[in-house]
């Protein structure tokens, strides 16, 4: 499933809270059965549940049945999953939890922007990275380090696809270059200030990413995004919109994300999810250590775990989201995989330059929108 995907986007279900006595009592049950597999956890902190937090509604409820079940299994450590906030409020939050002294997750699940804002406000907690064995498992670029001290390791990404009605079209189009064709008021477009245009234009029209580390190139980057002003029908900021917009007949297509895309189709919606020939953009979201938990083995044992090949073929299968690790290392059919992902090389999420002209770039895109 923002540069994070968040539970605006997926919060479909609500999840039941389990009272800390019914945590405990299974979590000593599930030691007693894997002791065997876990010899490394130390009893006195293995019949404690790990806590750990993502977003709320459809991802957290969809991690505590399928995805922490195998953790478990595979360790004797019981999960206690608890929903978080996929909004601004939540740094500022964890930010006033750590200042206090606590944090209400062992580990959490950040989006890319915010592991970086996290980074700045001192909220993570670092690993070294000989701790963790399987982190060589995931691609280059999704594991955050910094002087061989890890604070983030990729758990899941999202694609934003080009998408359209085929009957609108006799040939489906395979570049983003598509959106800047004359065609007024046909397409939905992602707007504010985390917008992936911002990452499209720099990638397809400027040679990549780096256009977008000085105000300067942000300029150029924005006054193409206002060419579209006329073929946009709707700027679009919750994706819940843009699904009514094209299921109504409202626009033609635009931008989207590919999971949902597929459930739409699925459901009977007829609709084109397209990696362009330039790519499609990639979200990822990291798994992080809030600075006041103790590293223990059990984190340890979850992030290394949260490495491998199993547990990314289970979020494919059961959150929709798609893997961080190669393709050929997954066990997935053709089916799994390209409801998730593409083979193809993605454009990846400028989130440090984002990040570091976030006010600049707000400021601009609502000044060019609205002239």
């Amino acid at each position: 499933m923002p540069s994070n995907k968040s539970s605006g986007s997926a919060g479909r279900r609500q999840s039941l809270p389990a009272t800390r006595r019914t945590i405990l009592k299974g979590a000593a049950l599930a030691v007693a059965a894997g002791a065997l597999n876990a010899p490394f956890i130390r009893s006195s902190r293995a019949a404690e549940p790990l806590k750990i937090s993502n977003f709320g509604g459809f991802f957290e409820q969809a991690f505590a049945k399928d995805v922490y079940p195998a953790f478990t299994e595979k360790t004797g450590i019981e999960v206690q999953s608890i929903p978080q906030s996929g909004s601004s409020q939540f740094l500022i939050q964890l930010g006033q939890a750590v200042q206090a002294g606590s944090a209400p997750m062992d580990i959490c699940c950040a989006g890319q922007a915010d592991v970086i804002r996290g980074r700045q406000r001192g909220l993570w907690s670092t690993i070294a990275a000989d701790k963790l064995k399987n982190t060589g498992n995931i691609m280059d670029g999704f594991v955050y380090s910094d002087n061989g001290m890890i604070d983030g390791i990729g758990a899941m990404a999202w694609y934003i696809t080009l998408v359209a009605n085929p009957e609108e079209f006799e040939t489906l189009p395979d570049s983003w270059e598509e959106l800047w064709k004359p065609r007024p008021s046909a397409w939905g477009l992602q707007a504010g200030g985390t917008t992936v245009l911002l990452d499209i234009v720099a990638s397809v029209y400027f040679g990549g990413p780096q256009i977008l580390d000085t105000e300067e190139g942000i300029d150029k980057v924005i006054a193409k995004i206002g060419e579209l002003k006329p073929n946009t029908k709707l700027w679009w900021t919750d994706e819940g919109s843009m699904q009514s917009a094209y299921q109504n007949g409202e626009v033609i297509g635009g931008m989207y994300f590919h999971d949902v895309s597929m459930i739409m189709k699925a459901e009977g919606t007829d609709i084109a999810s397209i990696a362009p020939k330039e790519g499609a953009v990639l979200g990822f979201n990291a798994w992080c250590v809030p600075k006041v938990t103790e590293v223990d083995e059990r984190v340890i044992a979850f992030l290394d775990w949260s490495a491998t090949p199993e547990c990314h073929e289970l979020i494919a299968r059961n959150v929709g989201a798609a893997p961080l690790i190669e393709r050929s290392k997954l066990n997935l059919t053709d089916e799994e995989f390209s409801a998730v992902s593409f083979d193809s090389k993605p454009i990846v999420v400028a989130s440090a330059a984002k990040v570091k002209h976030a006010d600049y770039i707000s400021t601009k895109l609502l000044t060019m929108l609205s002239e």
